[in-house]
Order: structure tokens, then sequence, then C-alpha cells
């Protein structure tokens, strides 16, 4: 123990002086009185004269004794030898993750609880006792570097902000440990945290202040979209919510298409279980709307950042296409009326074989090019009738369909049922030609009358298809497959593109393009949002530390991303084993001085100091002191 001011020791020569002041002799002035019965205890006071009959009430003089001492102590600011040894260093570790939103008795939050003893804590920092304060979440961030200035220290604590990204503490306590490394003197690690790393060995002295205690928790761990592989102008929702309870819990999730509700899914759950649910699938996005797509609980628990997940459907990009052709009709219509393309339309004398590298895909109807070779062009070929693989032989009359390949993306949900063909042109076929891979999905017996080939031209995949029938040579424009044959085979020529978004966790670094930039804050409703400043963006790489939608803007284009939590560890606050430090986990680490030293001892002698004032108080009202 070691006293930070021990000038205040010269105030113990006042001890003396208050013990002469407890035995000094009452000065009674003159009083008349009607009877003479008071006489007898005038005459019972007046023996107290002697010595030992002033000390009969010690406790009085014990009393005031001791609160002197314990004023005197508080004076002296005495402290333990750990915290003043020289250059004692001393790495403060609070803990930011998500989990440390959950709310307690009175409302107050884990994080609050934390910053509040960190900050009284940070009242020892000094000139001997250098501190450094980081922050764990996603990642580590030394938010002060060593110093002494306890200033500093109070002012960045109350900046502190918590945030939703999970993680663990180990990384924290690795970098406290190089941090320490370099000092000298005595070294410690003191966490502020509900929640200890699963390995409890470390080479420095690592001491937890726990805060929070065991809660029940309702949390939806998983929210994604994706199109639907039989129709991609649609998308499925899939969901999942786990109830981290002993209980059973019944809930609501309502889903919000662009802040408007498009469905409520009710859960029933029984203890610590978890259930998957897909919701039915909804429209596209179009291209006004922003495809946020947000999933709440619509009951309110001590966690509330896992009760609102977000996500962004797929916002599908129009393929490019080039229609070459003296005249068709249906396949006209049939492009202009599908909103996921765009066509240009050619006659054949102005077709140059270079214009197809600027197009997803191109349809040659009844035309080939002079020189078309397959094995040097470039781009997406989708050839109606006319093609390079005809074999020259007579064309088949009246095929029937035989075999029809359901797996392949080209006939996907695609009912040729009672179609007729009145001719076809029989259709060389090779599996492998020159550097393509070919299959036939359509066949009439052992004829082709659908080829469909990839090939690898660097990093990028070539794609063709061939039609050997002519579609004015049949009833197939009547029927509902000619839209979806066409839409298949054109969206697999393109690539199938699809501007979807991966899913982000909060904390999980998102490294952008060269030329893009994201709006740091993130956006939860559909306000409009204030004019671009490059202080709202950054470029390069960026970290969310909160949930919601976040702008990326690339040039004049952008795009939407979603952020969410989505950890089990940090959603279930039962404290049951898995690393908790509350009282009710075996194999918690001991939270050692630390949990009863975070205020500066002095403080409790100044304390104890009021307390026993108090007592002598009411101890001589009650007439049990003098």
């Amino acid at each position: 123990m070691t006293l930070l001011a021990p000038w205040a020791l010269w105030f113990l020569t006042l001890i003396p002086v208050i013990v002469l002041l407890y035995l000094l002799t009452l000065k009674r002035r003159p009083v008349q009185i009607s009877t003479l019965m008071f006489w007898q205890r005038v005459l019972q006071v007046n023996k107290r004269r002697a010595l030992s009959q002033r000390l009969r009430q010690w406790l009085s003089l014990l009393l005031h004794l001791l609160i002197f001492l314990l004023i005197l102590s508080a004076l002296a600011k005495p402290e333990f030898d750990r915290f003043v040894k020289a250059g004692a260093s001393t790495v403060l570790i609070l803990d930011a993750r998500a989990r440390m939103q959950a709310v307690g008795k009175g409302g107050q939050s884990r994080f609050a609880k934390a910053k509040k003893l960190l900050a009284a804590y940070t009242g020892r920092a000094g000139g001997q006792n250098q501190m450094t304060l980081l922050a764990a979440h996603g990642t580590t961030e030394v938010v002060v570097p060593f110093s002494g200035n306890e200033k500093a220290f109070q002012q960045a604590v109350a900046e502190l902000e918590s945030t939703d990204a999970p993680g663990d503490l180990e990384g924290a306590i690795h970098l406290a440990g190089e941090l320490l490394a370099s000092r000298s003197g005595a070294k410690c690690i003191v966490i502020f945290t509900d929640y200890a790393p699963e390995n409890g060995s470390h080479p420095l002295p690592v001491e937890f202040v726990p805060v929070g205690s065991s809660q029940d928790n309702l949390a939806i761990t998983r929210f994604a979209t994706r199109a639907l592989l039989a129709s991609p102008q649609t998308s499925e929702i899939l969901l999942e919510v786990r109830n981290f309870s002993a209980k059973p819990a019944d809930a609501n999730v309502e889903l919000y298409f662009d802040g408007n509700l498009i469905d409520v899914k009710p859960f029933h759950l029984q203890g610590n279980e978890r259930k998957t649910s897909v919701f039915p699938s909804i429209p596209n996005v179009s291209a006004s709307s922003r495809g946020w797509l947000t999933a709440r609980l619509d009951t309110k628990d001590v966690l509330p950042c896992d009760n609102e997940v977000y996500a962004v459907l797929p916002k599908r990009q129009p393929a490019h296409v080039l229609l070459v052709t003296k005249g068709n009709w249906f396949i006209e219509k049939m492009l202009a009326a599908d909103d996921l393309l765009k066509f240009d339309l050619l006659t054949p004398d102005a077709f140059k074989p270079g214009m197809a590298k600027n197009f997803d895909a191109v349809i040659l109807d009844n035309f080939m090019p002079d020189g078309f070779d397959i094995r040097n062009v470039e781009g997406n070929f989708l050839l109606i009738n006319n093609t390079p693989f005809v074999s020259g032989t007579a064309s088949l009359d009246q095929p029937l369909i035989t075999d029809v390949d359901e797996s392949s993306p080209l006939m996907r949900l695609v009912n040729l049922k009672n179609v007729t063909f009145l001719r076809s042109r029989t259709i060389e076929f090779h599996e492998s030609l020159g550097t393509w891979n070919f299959h036939a999905p359509l066949r009439s017996f052992e004829h082709p009358l659908v080829v469909a080939g990839t090939r690898k031209t660097g990093d990028t995949e070539q794609r063709m298809a061939a039609f050997a029938f002519d579609i004015a040579d049949s009833d197939l424009p009547l029927r509902v497959a000619f839209p979806l044959l066409m839409s298949n085979t054109l969206e697999w020529l393109a690539g199938e593109k699809s501007d979807a978004t991966p899913a982000f966790q909060a904390g999980e670094v998102i490294d952008l393009q060269p030329g893009q930039a994201i709006w740091k804050k993130p956006q939860t409703n559909l306000t409009a949002l204030p004019k671009s400043e490059p202080a709202q963006m950054t470029q390069g790489s960026y970290r969310p530390l909160k949930n919601g939608f976040y702008l990326v803007k690339d040039g004049s284009a952008s795009r939407w991303i979603a952020v969410n939590t989505f950890s089990e560890i940090e959603s279930n606050l039962q404290h049951n084993g898995n690393g908790g430090i509350s009282s009710e986990n075996p194999r918690q680490h001991a939270p050692s001085l630390a949990t009863f030293t975070v205020r500066p001892l002095w403080n409790y002698l100044a304390l104890a100091a009021f307390f026993l004032f108090s007592l002598e108080w009411w101890l001589y009202h009650r007439r049990r002191t003098e």
C-alpha cells in the first residue's frame, strides 16, 4: 500500500486536540429551578469530573477518532502497490460488441454500465500508472494510447458507442499483450465485459469486470433472398428465428418491402428451438424501387439489434439484345414485352460480326453472315434455322419431340406438348467441336432440334444456341412455351445477369472498387438522402459497425447493400457455460481485485467516514453518545 498524498499524515497531530476537547468540563450557566429534587441529578453529573468517569462513554470518543482517521486516510489517497509502481502499465479493454446492447434491470444497457465502471477506473491514471484504452468489437480499436491524463480518458469514454458487430475478445487480449511487451514495471489487462473468451490462459494477468446477468432473448439469425430458379423475375426469402431461452416463446415476423408490409409469419418456438421458413416469392425489384427488404420481430426483448434484419432484393439488369432479321413480328413483340430485355433491330445487310461484342446476345433470324466461323467469332449468338451446324441433307418433315432435357436452363418450365413443327433442318451434332462443348436439350429421336454450347475465352465464357427450325414453320409462337423458350435462351446467353449484392456482417470490411464510394451512415427508412458531401462518404474500404442499408455510388450509378449482426454468440445471453462470466458459469475467469477496485480506495474511505458520521449523529440523538 502506498500513499499518494503523504502530507495529509501531518493532521495526525490533531488527535490529542480531539481527545482534549472531549475531556473538557462543560461550562454550566446558572439556572433558577423550582424544586430541590433536581440537585441530586446535578451532583451525579459533577462526579464525572474524574478522568475515569469522563471516559465512561468511550464509544463516543472512539467514533470521533475513527471518523477523523477515515477522513485523514482519504486525504492521504492510499493506493495498492500494483497501481503505483514505477512504470506500471494497464491496458483497459471495453467490450463494444452487439451483445453489450442488452438492456438489464432499470433500463440500462450492459454497455452503459461498463462505461460507468470504466470511467471510474480511469481515475487511477497518472504519471506512475500509464493506461491505454482499447475498444473490442469486430476488430480492436486503440481509443487512447498510453497516457496518464485522466481527463483524456474520461472524454474518450463518454464518446464511445456500442456497435452491432460480433466478435471475440482474444484479438483484443493479444493486441494488449503486444502493447505491454515493450513496457517495464507491473503490467495488467482489465476487461469490462459480460462474456469472457473461451481460452482462459494468458501470459499476462487478465482481470475481468463483469456487467450484466443471464437473460432470455429471441433473435432472427438468418435472412437472405435469392432469385427463383424457375422464375428469375421473382425472389424468395429465407428466414430463421431462434429462441435463446428455456421457456417457449411466440412471436410474429413482419416482412416489409420498401417500407410497406407485405407478409406476417407467426412462429411458436420451444425452449432453445430454431425454426426456418421460406416466404412466398415476391416480385422482382423495379427500376424505381430501392429493393429494401426488412424483417422485424413484433416483440420487444433485451437485445434490439437482432430483432430487425435487412436484405436487398436482387435487381436484374436488362440484357441488351441485337435482333438481326428481315422481319419477324413474333420475335419483335416478344422482345418488346419483356421488361428484362432491351433490344435493337437491324437488317441483315447492315450487320457486321464485330458488332456482337457490344451486346449481351445477338439473334440471327434466318441469316448467316459471310465467313461466320464459330472457332473465331466473338459474342453470344442465337442462330435460328440457318446455322453452321446444318449437315446439308434433306430437312425433317413434321419432326416429333422425343427427348427434352428439363435440367437445361433453356428448357426451364417450357412445355412443348402438342406443339407442331412443319419442318426442321438436320444438324450434324458433336459434343466437342474445337474449344466448344455442346449439348442438345431438345431432340427428335437422334436429330437435335436445339443445340447449346459454351467455351472459355480468357476469364469469360462465350455461349451459343441454335434452333434447327424456323419459328414461322410451327405453331410455337401461339403457345405459352414460346416466350419462355426465348426468354430462357436469351437469359442464358447473357449470363443471367443479376445485380445481387452479397450480405455483409457488421464489422466486416467492404472493399470498394476504384471510383466507388459508400455512405458511412446506415439508412433504415425511406426518407430522401441528403446531398452528397465528401465527409459523409468514404472510398477504398469501409468497416460498417451498425446494421442497416448502405448506399454504394459508382459515378452516376448506385446500389444498396445490407449489413446485419447474424451471430448466435451475440444473441445468446443465457451465460450457460459458453464463456460467460456470470455467477452461474463454473468455468468463468476470476474477476480478481478489478471488480472491487474499480474506484480508487480513497473513495471508499470517504464513504465509510460519511456513514460513521451519520451513525454517530443518530446515536447522539438517541442519547447513546455524548
